[in-house]
């Protein structure tokens, strides 16, 4: 078993759902359709990482980015994927930003680097 991700998406028939692709991919995952959902189960459980699909929300998803790094006790990793690049001056708090198309293989391999490490040599 891979990491623990807390995934923050709403599906759209336009845009790629990641969701069943990390659970194939052997990763723990639970689904939440918003920042405020999110914050309710990081608050519940922990998780390795955090991945918010900003561009299935319609967001830029900075917003849900600052809220969970401020409201959690400790630095959790956030990819965000978003459907356009970002201004070079703004301030967004994830770790990874992914523009989209991308395949699922690219999100996998951004991943892997925050697997917990007990995983990594499995």
């Amino acid at each position: 078993m891979n990491a623990k991700i807390l995934l923050i998406e709403r599906k759209h028939a336009t845009l790629p759902s990641f969701g069943a692709g990390l659970i194939r991919k052997d990763f723990q995952l639970q689904t939440v359709k918003s920042g405020s959902a999110a914050i309710s189960a990081l608050g519940e459980s922990e998780y390795d990482l955090v991945v918010v699909n900003a561009a299935s929300m319609r967001t830029t998803g900075k917003r849900i980015c600052n809220s969970i790094q401020n409201v959690v006790s400790r630095h959790i990793p956030i990819i965000l994927i978003v459907d356009k690049e970002f201004d070079e001056g703004e301030n967004v708090v994830a770790d990874v930003i992914l523009v989209l198309p991308f395949t699922l293989q690219k999100l996998v391999n951004r991943i892997k680097p925050f697997e917990p490490s007990d995983m990594k040599n499995i």
